[in-house]
């Protein structure tokens, strides 16, 4: 079955990526790491944080011994201002076809219910910073190695807000 609503793989990267290293602040965390940690290709995943460090989100350390680090503190970034330096100001048409595509109908079928759903989600991204999913147990392995018992990929719960965006 699909999902009704879709985040991009590269943003869903990002933002795990980034909880990653803002659980793990201190510890370099490898590309190879990263990648093993959430099942995802290391190639997206080096991509993915090239982007954010040209963001000024993460920073690198380059040779042996080297990593990804949170550059910024991570109470003041939302994950809406990750969702929009991967993938840019959400597309707000409210239409099923995308913007300078129309249907036949005179009233669009889904126009309201997309308009409502794509706030409420711009209102929670908004909200919710990458320090609210600190020190909670997501399932990432306590050292830079993961092991038999631990999950291919972990889903983050549900949280409540606690910060408001820098947007």
């Amino acid at each position: 079955m699909s999902q009704l609503l879709k985040i991009s793989e590269a943003a869903s990267i990002a933002m795990h990526a980034l909880i990653l290293l803002a659980e793990k602040q201190g510890e370099l965390q490898s590309n190879s790491r990263i990648a093993e940690a959430f099942n995802i290709s290391a190639n997206h995943s080096s991509k993915v944080l090239q982007r954010l460090i040209k963001c000024g989100f993460a920073g690198a350390v380059r040779g042996p011994g080297g990593g990804y680090f949170l550059a910024v503190d991570p109470a003041e970034v939302s994950l809406l201002d990750v969702y929009i330096a991967v993938d840019g100001e959400p597309d707000v048409s409210a239409c099923l076809f995308g913007r300078g595509k129309h249907c036949s109908l005179d009233v669009c079928l889904f126009s309201e219910l997309i308009s409502d759903t794509e706030a409420l989600l711009q209102k929670h991204l908004g909200s919710v910073t990458l320090a609210d999913y600190m020190d909670r147990d997501i399932g990432l392995p306590a050292t830079g190695k993961s092991n038999d018992n631990d999950t291919d990929q972990q889903r983050f719960p549900g949280i409540q807000p606690g910060r408001k965006s820098r947007r």
